[in-house]
């Protein structure tokens, strides 16, 4: 036989078999493909065997009618990131849509409390990539029929969804265009934070005349697990989040128009040690103090010094103390212009460091300047100012009785003998903040025969005896100087007190209120003012002024 013939008959039967291999891989692909597409859209979970599948197209409305015990089925084939939206308005009968993702699992039961009549929103994320199914059913078996229509709003790509959920989940406009920005430009963050005097930004919020957006930002450490807020209205704290996918971090809270406050941000860091980190192990750093004043804050007139008021006279001394057995610093402020021959008020202000005492005036609550610049304006008549140093010994001293009575029976005489005072005890006034308030309150109820004056900032009226009998936060008890007030006969003491509503909750707003209650029940004279602030001397360097006005005014 010819070798030719023999090689085509070869080569005639090798093509017939490559085109008999390629039309069985084209058959099995086709195969596989339906196979594929039945195990997508035919789930077990959701499917009855001859139920039909209808594709949800955005800008379709299905109008139709069903009865309780019938199901609708739809789907949708979504990009992880990909979203749908739309909503199923009910007509006459309670529905409740489930979603199934491709896995065949329920994600969500889509169902208000809109009842028969009334809209169920859809918006549904892909967190994978396939076909999610929507099946729409009656919530009540027993429910007449009723009709809907669903209308499917928009199918949005992964990045129009990205920057409308970023934009739904970030509280203000700010925020979103900050992070806008990141997308073109690395530096974003950098630039912002230059271009901001404080750690914090104020907003107004559309619609709301009393209240504004605080928003607090920072980039912490890269060994930071959180970054945690302190004080303002939370004063237990709000802990940051993350700007998606960048460096800075952030806390947004509403805050009233008329707020002023200190606040915090604490950095919880984790460290590790040992050659393959074995050991781990917990720090807090404060990182940052700023102070947010809001724009209808309380205005402070009285705390900067003016050119044409005449300063008062300070003088550092010290005095002897028997009941003390040692020697302590105060610092005397007489006004400008005194005069030995008239009687003067007294005003004993604790925590002297802080109020003032040093002879450069630089101090947190500038109680001389204060008083010189409410005698310049005729508000208080004439007053000489003690200022106590605490010289480190506040959490003794402010509690104690012998510390009392340093005051009453060496400090108050100390003074008569070198200044012109006042006889009479309506003349003078013990002031101070916190603990301060407290020993104000505690001394002139020991001694309401020489003060008869009490100047309470944020009083810490909890205080029950030693440092661990009481709660700081919760206490378990009144404080001790509520039940001495509450079981004596009414003194001739007369109070101004002051307290922040930001200010620890149970023990410091609730106390005070508590004890503000008990005095005018006995017949005190009391007046009693909140601020919405925390325990910080940003507010109390402003009431201050108050408070000497209520108590030693010209009117």
């Amino acid at each position: 036989m010819d070798k030719r013939y023999i090689n085509k008959q070869v080569m005639y039967n090798l093509n017939l078999s490559i085109q008999k291999y390629s039309l069985m891989k084209i058959f099995f692909k086709h195969i596989l493909s339906i196979l594929l597409f039945l195990i997508l859209n035919l789930n077990s979970a959701v499917l009855a065997q001859n139920e039909s599948i209808e594709e949800l197209i955005a800008g379709e409305i299905f109008d139709k009618t069903i009865s309780a015990k019938e199901k609708h089925f739809y789907a949708v084939q979504l990009e992880n990131g990909m979203a749908i939206t739309g909503k199923v308005i009910q007509k006459g009968i309670d529905l409740v849509i489930d979603v199934y993702n491709p896995k065949g699992e329920l994600s969500k039961q889509i169902d208000s409390p809109n009842g028969k009549d009334g809209d169920e929103q859809i918006d549904i994320t892909a967190n994978q990539s396939g076909i999610y199914k929507f099946v729409v059913h009656s919530l009540d078996k027993e429910s007449k029929k009723g009709n809907y229509a669903l209308k499917v709003d928009q199918i949005i790509s992964l990045s129009e969804n990205t920057k409308r959920i970023t934009k739904r989940e970030l509280p203000t406009e700010t925020l979103y265009n900050l992070w806008e920005s990141t997308l073109s430009n690395k530096n974003a963050i950098d630039n912002f934070i230059a271009k901001q005097s404080e750690r914090h930004i104020i907003e107004p919020i559309e619609g709301d005349n009393d209240n504004m957006l605080v928003t607090y930002f920072c980039v912490p450490d890269h060994n930071t697990e959180y970054v945690m807020l302190s004080g303002g209205p939370d004063f237990l704290g709000l802990r940051f989040q993350r700007l998606p996918s960048t460096k800075l971090h952030f806390i947004t809270q509403r805050v009233p128009k008329d707020a002023r406050f200190n606040y915090g941000f604490n950095y919880f860091i984790l460290d590790k040690a040992g050659p393959n980190g074995e050991i781990e192990y917990r720090d807090v750093i404060h990182a940052y103090d700023g102070t947010v004043e809001m724009p209808n804050a309380p205005k402070q007139r009285y705390i900067a010094e003016r050119e044409n008021v005449t300063k008062g006279t300070l003088l550092p001394t010290s005095i002897k103390s028997e009941f003390l057995g040692e020697e302590r610093k105060i610092t005397v402020h007489t006004p400008a212009n005194y005069d030995s021959t008239t009687p003067h008020n007294l005003l004993i202000v604790f925590d002297g460091e802080s109020y003032g005492a040093r002879p450069n005036r630089s101090s947190r609550i500038p109680t001389p300047t204060i008083i010189d610049n409410l005698t310049a304006e005729n508000k208080i008549t004439p007053t000489v100012t003690i200022l106590v140093w605490s010289m480190g010994k506040r959490s003794k001293d402010l509690v104690s009785e012998k510390f009392g009575d340093f005051i009453a029976n060496e400090l108050v005489s100390w003074v008569r003998s070198e200044y012109n005072i006042h006889p009479n005890p309506d003349k003078v006034v013990l002031a101070g903040s916190s603990r301060g308030g407290f020993a104000s309150s505690f001394i002139a109820f020991r001694h309401s025969d020489v003060i008869g004056n009490v100047l309470s900032q944020s009083g810490s009226y909890w205080i029950k005896g030693t440092e661990n009998e009481n709660h700081w936060i919760y206490p378990e008890e009144n404080g001790k100087l509520i039940n001495l007030y509450k079981q004596s006969k009414r003194l001739p003491i007369k109070f101004y007190m002051d307290i922040g509503l930001y200010d620890a909750g149970a023990s410091m707003l609730g106390m005070n209120r508590q004890f503000r209650d008990i005095l005018e029940l006995k017949g005190y004279e009391v007046d009693y003012h909140e601020f919405k602030g925390g325990h910080n001397y940003v507010n109390w360097r402003g009431t201050l002024s108050d408070g000497l006005i209520a108590l030693i005014g010209t009117e």
